[in-house]
């Protein structure tokens, strides 16, 4: 497939993935319109640090500035539905996502593609560190940053890795991953996605233009992603029994054959295995020999605010979770925890979420729950009297907490099942408070 640079685009949203696709469409030769819901004012500096656009429309997104445009490239942030992206294509104007416009312009070289409610930004760095340690030069980026559309402007690789969010799969037109990989699927987004089974399809698009060639890896503990229909082929990862990648306890194994003792993994969790199983199976199939898996599984110590031991003091330790921003993914942090020996920290945005699927996990986990930010009432009503919950307000209330009901041997988690843009700019940063905040007294990781 070839790509033709279209006389005139319009970028919709500028965020990270906006600003690149216009420095993208600019070094293709196109003219370039951009549109954003915020005032011109807020986006004077961004537009400064950008190749000169034929016309700026802020504050909204009039139908006007789809004149005279042959294609449309949206970032994550404007909906599918989204009026603006409805008139494009009642005046036949192609919509593509940021993420899909990069593939455009290397639609040949080995894409690994991954997808999924949790463990996506883990699956996608260590897929890039598998190949690199086989000897292919890869690049990583897309939702985790940066955004595809740099790494083609950056080039210097062989093979790209992306992680792929719902916003982002569900307006997929071509992009065909060689390794397409779906993790699992909990509640999430659905202030964006109206119910469950909506969100499974965005994310099945990932692999809807797949062709018989390509690679499906899917979930096999998870019902909904091991029943998912996809054209290509399919292999399966396990925690729970015999498939094309899973371990036994003590072995990770790679179609039948033992690849390394799961003691040797670098990253913590039982979560983690899965993430590596998954891992396995994209690298292998994009060429990468089992030695070099090995190498890359035992060596990386996995991302920040990713189950990350950050203090340890008097037998306690610090783990920061802050990337926990849905059930589903304070459910895996807590899955690796003998009974009662978590002191939890929960609360932030909760995005529409059953906060009961919790309860069990939390009963047999934690011995206490400290509850922070808006949606803290909506979880203490959840989990009932399952565990002793306190109302803390603030991150630096519940760390003062937790703090002074610690024992030996105990784990304070933030884990928030939330997002957290009710008190902070987004879960780094709430993550590099708990830290700052849990190594005053402690010590801290490195």
């Amino acid at each position: 497939m070839a790509y033709t640079a279209p006389s005139r685009l319009l970028v919709a949203g500028l965020g990270a993935s906006g600003q690149a696709a216009v420095r993208l469409a600019a070094a293709g030769g196109s003219a370039i319109a951009v549109t954003d819901l915020r005032p011109e004012a807020e986006l004077a500096e961004i537009l400064h640090e950008l190749p000169p656009v034929e016309a700026v429309f802020a504050g909204g997104h009039p139908e006007a500035c789809l004149d005279g445009v042959e294609l449309v490239v949206t970032s994550p942030g404007v909906p599918a539905d989204a009026p603006l992206l409805a008139e494009a294509r009642r005046r036949m104007i192609p919509v593509v996502t940021e993420v899909e416009f990069a593939w455009f312009h290397r639609p040949g070289v080995p894409l690994a593609a991954v997808t999924g409610s949790n463990g996506k930004s883990t699956v996608t760095s260590l897929i890039a560190e598998m190949l690199r340690h086989g000897g292919t030069a890869a690049a990583a980026g897309g939702n985790l940053g940066p955004p595809a559309s740099q790494l083609i402007l950056e080039g210097g690789w062989d093979a790209w890795v992306l992680e792929i969010s719902s916003f982002q799969a569900e307006m997929l037109t071509a992009m065909a991953p060689r390794a397409g990989v779906l993790l699992n699927l909990c509640q999430d987004h659905l202030e964006r996605h109206p119910d469950m089974a909506s969100y499974l399809a965005a994310k099945l698009r990932l692999f809807a233009h797949q062709g018989p060639g390509d690679l499906a890896v899917l979930n096999a503990d998870d019902p909904a992603v091991a029943a998912a229909s996809t054209p290509g082929r399919r292999m399966f990862f396990s925690l729970e029994g015999a498939a094309d990648a899973w371990s036994d306890g003590t072995w990770l194994i790679l179609e039948g054959q033992p690849l390394m003792e799961v003691s040797r993994l670098g990253l913590a969790g039982r979560h983690n295995v899965a993430n590596a199983l998954a891992a396995t199976l994209a690298a292998h199939e994009l060429g990468t020999p089992r030695e070099a898996i090995a190498t890359a599984l035992e060596s990386f110590r996995g991302l920040p605010h990713r189950h990350t031991v950050v203090a340890d003091h008097n037998g306690i330790r610090w783990v920061d979770d802050s990337k926990a921003t849905n059930v589903g993914a304070t459910l895996a942090a807590l899955s690796g925890y003998d009974q009662r020996s978590v002191l939890l920290i929960l609360g932030g945005l909760g995005k529409g979420q059953d906060f009961s699927i919790l309860a069990p996990a939390v009963h047999r986990a934690a011995r206490k729950v400290y509850l922070i930010g808006r949606d803290a009432g909506l979880i203490a009503q959840a989990l009932g009297d399952t565990v002793p919950l306190e109302r803390c307000g603030t991150l630096e209330r519940a760390v003062e907490s937790a703090r002074a009901d610690a024992r030996p041997g105990e784990t304070v988690l933030l884990a928030p099942a939330c997002a957290s843009f009710d008190q902070f700019t987004g879960y780094a940063e709430r993550g590099d408070l708990f830290a700052a905040l849990a190594a005053k007294e402690g010590v801290p990781c490195r």
